[in-house]
């Protein structure tokens, strides 16, 4: 199939004329699916991230906690002294993997610091320190001005909840999540040419294989083992906010991890491969799919679903514009059979006759019901909460109230009812992603996402055209998007790591033209004792 190449580094031996740019670009070969996404690194990093999660499991609350993530964290000082360049990469795996990035913690004046947070300054003040000894904009021209904006728009939403007076814990959490725009900025600067996005493709891969197989084996588990050998797992999964585990009907439980929104790319992405790049029949990457979608179904979540359904009809109508008819329908056989596949594959989870409680009958049931049925308490609240957002919008209908404002409404949720004691709740999260920006940013604010939002979309189209070779993975980059923006209308995803964090991936493999430093100028007397050379000029690699 198709991997990248490119150019030097800055730094590196090159010819240099007036302008002298060095082209990032992709040129075909002959890899498969698994190639781009697997190798020595993604191995590695698979192994870690597997480490971690035991570690995680068996120092949750005791001292080794603390002391092993003190001991991550002087690791990853020195990765950012010996490869700094590596620890944007692992910052997106930890990303993936974790959902909330608090896999090890540590209390601080009542603030619980997760292992995530303690990555991304790290990252930050390494990439700073970068630009600093370069003095190099790493940011492309079509991103400077709407990652100006977005800074500006940030620090304003932090200065009216000043002003406003609102809770400063509340106000450092809210801001927090968008803390992480962050990661676009080194996202610009670590990820240049070939070999770094190579690196990312393995550490993204990794990842997305950790949280299909966490959905996998925890439907098995809650499923079919005793209640009291899964307290300690349960009790894990919660208080390292890795997910929610409820259970639904039977032995058939939801699993929920915030960071299965990975898996919507990863469904795009094989998909595409399929339809657009594949040479020859690959089953590897038909079982990815298979796997990848029996997770999603897995976490029982119409957001995801919603998002996806609402991408592959523009995905239909894109194959069919740019490949015609006989592309897709000779596709379709394949794509059904990995759904089928991948249903058959839950449907054997649940029979196994391990401590069963009702057998397999209401797993079909459970399914049609998550997706026409429209009584629950989630939607229930979700409405109410409609109502209160608004209302709060048409208060300051342009500006916004700013980062920290929390809105009241009612909720149908007995599990906050029995532990509150109440119905009224207080939050400055709604499920209603875009209401969100309004409340916080007003109209004008939310117009500055928009137009950051534009960018990214127009970057990505603009790269399926130019590199025609690797169309298909730029497609699926921009119908994740796409399914990014239609999640973010029901659950909070752009306001959170997660979203700013596959923004930041999406922008960083896509190819682009850097200028590359001009070297110190020399002496009229060095120049004339140098032989004369013939004009270089530079050309597409």
């Amino acid at each position: 199939m198709d991997s990248f190449s490119g150019s030097s580094l800055p730094g590196s031996k090159a010819h240099y004329s007036k302008k002298t740019f060095s082209y990032i670009v992709a040129t075909p070969c002959s890899m498969t699916f698994f190639h781009q996404f697997s190798g020595k690194t993604f191995w590695w990093t698979l192994v870690a991230l597997v480490g971690l999660d035991v570690i995680s499991f068996f120092t949750l609350h005791s001292t080794a906690e603390t002391v092993l993530f003190f001991v991550l964290l002087i690791l990853a000082i020195g990765i950012g002294i010996k490869k700094p360049e590596w620890l944007f990469p692992i910052a997106m795996a930890e990303l993936i993997s974790t959902s909330n990035g608090h896999s090890l913690n540590i209390e601080l004046g009542g603030i619980s610091i997760g292992l995530r947070i303690a990555l991304f300054t790290i990252l930050m003040i390494v990439t700073g320190v970068r630009l600093l000894r370069t003095k190099h904009n790493p940011i492309p021209v079509a991103y400077r001005l709407p990652t100006t904006l977005l800074v500006l728009l940030l620090m304003y939403g932090v200065l009216r909840g000043l002003v406003s007076g609102y809770d400063l814990k509340i106000l450092y959490l809210d801001a927090n999540g968008y803390l992480a725009v962050g990661y676009i900025l080194a996202a610009f600067t670590w990820v240049q040419d070939s070999v770094s996005r190579r690196r990312l493709l393995q550490f993204v891969g990794a990842g997305v294989t950790i949280v299909t197989f966490k959905t996998l084996l925890f439907f098995f588990a809650f499923g079919h083992l005793h209640p009291k050998t899964l307290a300690p797992l349960y009790t894990w999964i919660r208080d390292t906010r890795l997910g929610e585990i409820t259970l639904q009907m039977g032995n058939v439980y939801r699993i929920f991890l915030q960071s299965q929104w990975f898996l919507v790319p990863a469904v795009f992405l094989t998909a595409g491969y399929m339809l657009l790049a594949e040479k020859s029949r690959e089953n590897g990457v038909r079982l990815a799919h298979l796997l990848v979608f029996a997770a999603i179904v897995a976490s029982l979540s119409r957001t995801f679903w919603l998002a996806i359904v609402c991408s592959v009809v523009l995905f239909i109508l894109y194959v069919i514009w740019s490949r015609g008819w006989r592309v897709l329908i000779s596709r379709i056989p394949d794509l059904a059979l990995t759904k089928i596949g991948a249903i058959a594959l839950l449907w054997v989870i649940v029979a196994l006759p391990i401590f069963q409680v009702e057998g397999t009958t209401v797993f079909g049931s459970l399914l049609r019901s998550r997706a026409t049925g429209t009584q629950d308490s989630a939607l229930d609240s979700r409405r109410k909460l409609v109502g209160p957002l608004l209302a709060s919008i048409g208060e300051e209908p342009l500006a916004g109230h700013g980062l920290g404002a929390q809105v009241v409404y009612e909720t149908s949720d007995q599990r906050y009812i029995d532990s509150r004691g109440t119905t009224s709740v207080s939050s400055y999260v709604f499920e209603w992603g875009w209401l969100d920006f309004l409340v916080k940013f007003g109209i004008l604010g939310t117009g500055v996402l928009l137009y950051l939002f534009y960018t990214v979309g127009a970057d990505l189209w603009q790269a399926a055209n130019k590199h025609q070779a690797q169309s298909w993975l730029f497609i699926s980059l921009l119908l994740s998007f796409v399914a990014l923006l239609v999640a973010h209308m029901f659950s909070p995803y752009l306001n959170h790591p997660i979203g700013w964090g596959t923004i930041a991936m999406m922008v960083a493999l896509v190819p682009r033209v850097r200028m590359l430093a001009r070297p110190k100028k020399q002496s009229t007397r060095a120049l004339q004792s140098l032989p004369a050379i013939k004009p270089i000029t530079t050309r597409k690699i």
